[in-house]
């Protein structure tokens, strides 16, 4: 009997560890977006908390200078919300790119895979096939034998 052999195994080889590579480089690409999100959210809630300090400001005497500060500071830090919304949506694009290099990836491999399974399955066919064959030729022969 003959061993198993996929003549494209190395080629699937390959593909998995492209389609291992590409995975972590997606998570990579992903804790990055993650991270320029929660930085978004920081800037965001400081905006909102000066805004509030300075609504409480309002009220109070003597706070004019504080309040000039804080005013100035709110065109910086839209600045720097907007210069993290743009690297937020960079972080997406490339997260949605290297999705959809996966995507082709996984449809490759998944393709020799399918290849592999039929493969096996026409092998093992082909291997019962013979082994009923041997088994008849040993019937066969065992019969001849006793009719002599």
């Amino acid at each position: 009997m003959r061993a198993f052999h996929f003549r494209l195994q190395t080629k699937l080889d390959i593909c998995q560890r492209q389609e291992q590579v590409t995975r972590e480089e997606m998570h990579r690409r992903i804790a990055i977006r993650n991270q320029v999100l929660q930085e978004l959210e920081l800037l965001e809630n400081r905006f909102q908390s000066l805004e509030q300090s300075i609504r409480e400001m309002n009220t109070g005497q003597g706070q004019f200078p504080r309040i000039m500060i804080n005013r100035q500071y709110i065109p910086v830090l839209n600045q720097q919300i907007k210069i993290s919304e743009e690297y937020l949506a960079t972080a997406e694009e490339a997260v949605e790119e290297v999705r959809m290099e996966l995507i082709e990836r996984m449809r490759e491999t998944r393709t020799l895979e399918k290849l592999k399974d039929k493969a096996w399955h026409k092998y093992l066919h082909e291997m019962l096939l013979e082994e009923q064959k041997h088994i008849d030729e040993v019937a066969g022969t065992a019969h001849h034998r006793k009719s002599l």
